[in-house]
C-alpha cells in the first residue's frame, strides 16, 4: 500500500491462538503514526505475522476502538467489521459510528459490535493516511466505497501494508452483546443458551484433505492453503508448526512464515460437534533466495 494507492484509482496469516480465559480481555490490532493515504475505501488486514492479532481468536464483544491521527487525518474513519466469505469475498458484519479524529493524537472511541471467532478488524477511511508501508508479513484487502453491515463483497488484495487500528475484544459470558469487563455489570450465571442437542445417531467425524499448498520447497514466505471436508456445513480450526492450540479458519487460509520447516494442520467439525480426530497435515520448506 504506497502514498494514494490503488483504491483511489479504482474510486492469513493465520491468527493460531487458543481462546484465553473468560475473563481476558484481548487487544486486536495496532496503531502508530500512518503515512500512506487511503481515499473512500474500506481496507481488512486479513493477513498479519504471527502474535498480531486482527482477528479475534474467540467470539466476544468489541468495546473500544482506536486511531492515532498524524497532523492532517481523515475527515471521517470507522471501525469496520468483516467475516470471511471464502476467496476474497468479506461479509461486512459490523461497523462503528463515523469519527473525525482529532490531529496528532490518539483517538479512542467506546463501541460495541458483537463478533464471533474469525471476524477480522479494518478501517473505512475518507480520504487520508491509514497505513505503513512496508509491513514485512502484513496483507491486506480493501474494497472502494462503504459498503453497509450485511453487505457481502468482492475485495481486492496487497501486500505489506499494517492498518493504523485496534480494538478491545471482550468475552461475552452470557450472550447478550455487551463486553463482560467494560460493560456488563449483571453477567447471567447461567450462561448461553446452549445449542440444540446433535441430531441421534450422528456421531461420525468428518475427514479433512488439503487440497491446495505451497510447493514442498519453495522460495516465498506466503503460503494459500485450500482445504475441504467430507461433510457439508463443517468448519474448521488450524494450526501452525504445533504452537498453542487449533483456531478457527477458512479456505482458502493465507500464512505468512519465515525461512525454514513449517507444518500447517487443518481439522474438520462437522454441524453435529464431532471433529476430525486425525488432521490433514502439510509440510513444506521456505528456503533462502538465490
Amino acid at each position: 500500500m504506497r502514498p494514494a494507492l490503488l483504491p483511489i484509482a479504482v474510486a492469513g496469516f493465520v491468527t493460531l491462538v487458543s481462546a484465553p480465559g473468560a475473563s481476558a480481555a484481548l487487544k486486536l490490532g495496532s496503531t502508530f503514526t500512518p503515512s500512506d493515504t487511503c481515499s473512500d475505501a474500506v481496507f481488512i488486514q486479513s493477513g498479519t505475522p504471527f502474535f498480531s492479532f486482527y482477528r479475534a481468536p474467540f467470539a466476544g464483544v468489541l468495546t473500544l476502538w482506536s486511531y492515532e491521527a498524524d497532523a492532517a487525518p481523515p475527515s471521517e474513519v470507522k471501525l469496520k467489521v468483516a467475516r470471511p466469505a471464502g476467496g476474497d469475498d468479506f461479509a461486512i458484519v459490523g461497523e462503528s459510528a463515523p469519527r473525525a479524529p482529532s490531529a496528532n493524537a490518539l483517538n479512542s472511541y467506546p463501541v460495541r459490535i458483537p463478533v464471533q471467532s474469525g471476524d477480522v478488524i479494518g478501517l473505512y477511511v475518507s480520504d487520508g493516511p491509514c497505513a505503513v508501508h512496508p509491513a514485512s508479513g502484513y496483507s491486506y484487502h480493501y474494497v472502494a466505497g462503504d459498503p453497509a453491515p450485511g453487505t457481502t463483497a468482492s475485495f481486492f488484495s496487497g501486500v505489506s501494508a499494517k492498518l493504523d487500528v485496534s480494538a478491545t475484544l471482550e468475552p461475552d459470558a452470557d450472550c447478550d452483546g455487551l463486553g463482560d469487563e467494560s460493560q456488563d455489570f449483571g453477567i447471567d450465571p447461567g450462561g448461553c443458551t446452549p445449542p440444540a442437542p446433535a441430531a441421534p445417531g450422528d456421531d461420525v467425524a468428518p475427514e479433512t484433505a488439503i487440497t491446495k499448498g505451497p510447493k514442498a520447497k519453495t522460495s516465498k514466505k506466503t503460503a494459500t492453503f485450500e482445504f475441504s471436508s467430507s461433510e457439508a456445513g463443517s468448519t474448521f480450526e488450524c494450526r501452525l508448526d504445533g504452537h498453542f492450540g487449533f483456531a478457527p479458519c477458512a479456505s482458502p487460509e493465507m500464512i505468512n512464515v519465515a525461512r525454514g520447516r513449517h507444518s500447517f494442520e487443518v481439522r474438520a467439525n462437522d454441524a453435529a460437534g464431532n471433529v476430525d480426530p486425525t488432521p490433514a497435515t502439510f509440510d513444506w520448506k521456505v528456503k533462502k533466495k538465490h
